[in-house]
């Protein structure tokens, strides 16, 4: 059942829950912004931008499963905290002693098992510590997350990676995820007491296996767009004649229209009256009409394809958790793990764009994107059917 909080208790949820999660996505997504300044000092091209990134979002899906049953064990904020302190781990590992790919790509798991971590812990804070009414806001605040560290990182690209080196870029987000890891406190008198094994040796499977796999496909999917439009757009934008600096900010602005996307969409959550899986379908549906105009390419055309890429393919994820969290407001850690392996699309994602346009073409495989994306709405649209039909009615306070 969903536990009433206060508004104090509420908001503060709302703030770790989103700081933990920009802590724990900011080593990859910084990768992904300095990708011209890491590979070229790495010595690697766009198929190792793309592995490197795939390696971070495969370790999620490995490892997700199993640690979201881990986060309703141990309970959220001590998992916040050993998220937080992993990802910062990751990061300072890069600055100090990434010399090779493979080194960056270890650390890139170490960011990855922090982040496949600090997702269920999250949603399990916010699931225990916000009302209902407030839920979709919190996790449209909440998914807002990645985005933030996104804009954070394309700022990074003028104001640090130029001028000092990209090297101290993470090093900044280490101190950033060891102070989060801080801040996040001590477990408070008041939190759900963590799930007893002899409990969860008697938990039954989740209901309704086979709309979880449609649902999971559909993220999965969407994911794949995300991930590859993110790796890669700073490349193809410096590519269409931006200069890094340029494709820095608009890589900033197209994550500010994520942020800005995702939180509109929680607070339409709460106020209005529709299937919220229907706007992940439409959401999907405008991020790869952004996703066609890279294809098409030129400078006049990426910034606008970039932002509506971007805020449509990364807008969804805020919505999506709100609908089958709030459709499985029991276990909502177990639900986390057991839609977090769909995050396979985000190594399928970059490899694949990435061995497109070393065969093919750029263009090619900016389409392939897009066609990605619109499966993705189309799956996200019969899954809004049939958990409709399946789902008991939300819980209440």
């Amino acid at each position: 059942m969903v536990r009433s909080a206060g508004a104090a208790s509420g908001r503060r949820a709302m703030v770790i829950a989103s700081l933990a999660t920009v802590a724990g996505s900011l080593p990859v997504f910084f990768t992904a912004a300095m990708a011209v300044q890491v590979s070229r000092d790495l010595n690697f091209g766009t198929v190792g931008i793309g592995a490197a990134v795939a390696t971070f979002f495969g370790t999620m899906a490995l490892t997700s499963m199993y640690l979201g049953r881990v986060a309703d064990r141990l309970g959220a904020t001590r998992s916040l905290r050993i998220a937080s302190f992993g990802a910062g781990v990751s990061a300072l590992g890069i600055a100090t002693s990434a010399r090779a790919w493979w080194a960056l790509a270890g650390w890139l798991v170490v960011s990855g098992t922090a982040a496949a971590l600090a997702q269920p812990a999250a949603n399990r804070l916010l699931i225990n510590r916000v009302r209902i009414t407030r839920l979709g806001t919190a996790f449209g605040l909440k998914q807002s997350a990645p985005p933030t560290a996104s804009m954070l990182a394309g700022l990074s690209v003028p104001v640090i990676a130029l001028t000092v080196g990209w090297r101290w870029a993470f090093a900044v987000a280490a101190i950033a995820a060891f102070a989060m890891a801080i801040a996040v406190g001590p477990t408070p008198s008041s939190a759900p007491a963590p799930v007893a094994r002899k409990e969860r040796q008697k938990l039954q499977p989740l209901r309704d296996p086979g709309t979880l796999l449609l649902l999971a496909t559909g993220f999965g999917l969407g994911f794949a767009s995300n991930s590859a439009v993110l790796a890669f757009f700073v490349d193809a934008a410096t590519r269409s004649g931006l200069s890094s600096s340029a494709a820095g900010l608009v890589f900033a602005a197209s994550s500010l229209a994520a942020i800005i996307v995702r939180v509109v969409a929680g607070i339409a959550c709460d106020r209005l009256t529709f299937r919220p899986l229907r706007l992940c379908a439409a959401l999907l549906t405008a991020g790869a009409v952004g996703v066609a105009l890279l294809a098409a390419g030129g400078p006049g055309l990426v910034p606008v394809g970039g932002i509506m890429a971007i805020a449509g393919t990364w807008g969804f994820p805020g919505v999506f958790w709100f609908a089958v969290i709030r459709a499985y407001p029991q276990t909502p850690g177990r639900i986390t793990g057991a839609m977090a392996p769909a995050s396979v699309g985000g190594v399928l994602g970059p490899i694949g764009f990435g061995v497109l346009a070393a065969n093919v073409s750029d263009g090619a495989a900016w389409w392939a994107t897009a066609g990605v994306a619109l499966l993705a709405a189309l799956a996200m649209l019969f899954g809004a059917q049939r958990l409709a039909a399946d789902a008991p009615p939300p819980a209440t306070t």
